[in-house]
């Protein structure tokens, strides 16, 4: 299972950021990509500098034939084809998509799997769990489920189902 997280909070080129991934998603087959499942979307607060508009999040299933670190190079030239700028961490941007899972495989080199700090994040594990209701993490066992459990109830309350 190929989980992408997708996160929007500026407009890109001519959409706003629920529009941008609106688009992305209809344009994923040009990138190779083949839609199984999107979860619902969720507007959620930014987790970087202040001042930054909310962001729209998804987690979508998706099926590839291409190796972890392909996908990863993909995922970036569709976050640079939709006007994605890396110039602030955890700053605003017209798309990000993270790799949070691929298979169940664990790396831990330039690229991590599964993505660095998925448990602790429920703007991924919300729709993580509408895609994935069986998903275990590779490294602990624990099921979607039991990490939304042991989320704090602060975190809980910033989701915002769209």
């Amino acid at each position: 299972m190929i989980l992408i997280g997708v996160g929007a909070n500026l407009p890109g080129a001519n959409a706003q950021p629920l529009e941008s991934v609106h688009q992305l998603i209809d344009r994923l087959p040009d990138y190779g990509l083949r839609l199984l499942k999107s979860s619902p979307f969720y507007e959620t607060p930014p987790l970087g500098p202040p001042g930054q508009p909310p962001y729209i999040n998804a987690v979508m299933r998706v099926q590839a034939c291409l190796s972890p670190h392909a996908l990863i190079r993909r995922l970036h030239q569709i976050e640079a084809d939709f006007g994605r700028t890396r110039r602030i961490k955890w700053g605003p941007r017209t798309l990000d998509l993270d790799l949070l899972d691929w298979h169940g495989h664990v790396l831990n080199g330039r690229l991590v799997l599964p993505h660095r700090g998925i448990e602790k994040r429920g703007f991924v594990l919300y729709p993580l769990r509408d895609v994935a209701p069986t998903w275990h993490h590779p490294e602990t066992g624990r099921s979607v489920a039991r990490l939304l459990r042991d989320l704090p109830v602060s975190e809980r309350l910033k989701m915002r189902k769209l």
